[in-house]
């Protein structure tokens, strides 16, 4: 890794190494300098710098599991931090936790979730149109 993208990124980037620890991976792949890491510890997605956490059946019910609307989102998410640094935590990290959190899902409305704007960037980065 680029060692200015490293520090650019650090706060996140140190916390997605430290979580690989309370979320083992069954399997990991690589996309552009990213590490994907199924586990079946994890549910839903996690994107940290140059981390990002799914869980494990994203990986074995799908062919091409980096081909999947929820690696590629979070791999968004992942473009969201390249451009603001230190920032992201702020930005997107937490209001995208909290989002997530306090969200209920609206069967009226199935991708109602992805309007929020932290969510809405990060799948117009990853090229997804809900």
């Amino acid at each position: 890794m680029n060692a200015l993208l490293l520090l650019w990124q650090l706060p996140q980037v140190l916390l997605g190494w430290f979580l690989r620890l309370f979320y083992p991976a069954v399997y990991t792949l690589e996309k552009d300098g990213v590490t994907v890491i199924f586990s079946d510890h994890f549910h839903g997605g996690l994107s940290l710098g140059t981390t990002v956490f799914v869980h494990s059946h994203v990986y074995t019910w799908n062919e091409f599991p980096l081909d999947t609307l929820t690696v590629r989102h979070e791999l968004g998410h992942c473009k969201q931090s390249r451009i603001l640094g230190w920032l992201y935590l702020l930005v997107i990290g937490l209001p995208s936790l909290l989002h997530a959190w306090l969200y209920r899902r609206d069967p009226s409305d199935p991708d109602g979730y992805y309007r929020f704007y932290t969510e809405a960037w990060a799948d117009r980065l990853a090229g997804i149109k809900r």
